[in-house]
């Protein structure tokens, strides 16, 4: 079980790049922090909400830094590929 789970983050880290392995790190976060928020919020509701805010923030960061790389590599980094190739 642990090679299987060893050789699958070897596997991870050779098929994805720096920009996809952060967009996982803010996903793995913000899930991690509202299971967290989840298991809080049984013993004090307050702090339970804040750290639900954390991950919804933690959540829009993802959302909007998917936006942006998917807007910088339509139209910037085509273009600049296609130039280069001339």
């Amino acid at each position: 079980m642990f090679s299987a789970l060893y050789n699958s983050i070897i596997e991870w880290n050779r098929s994805t790049n720096e920009r996809q392995k952060l967009q996982h790190a803010y996903l793995t976060i913000a899930v991690a922090v509202l299971l967290l928020a989840g298991l809080v919020s049984l013993i004090d509701s307050q702090s339970g909400q804040d750290l639900l805010n954390v991950s919804l923030f933690a959540g829009a960061i993802f959302i909007v830094n998917t936006l942006v790389w998917s807007l910088m590599d339509s139209l910037v980094i085509t273009k600049l590929s296609n130039r280069r190739k001339r």
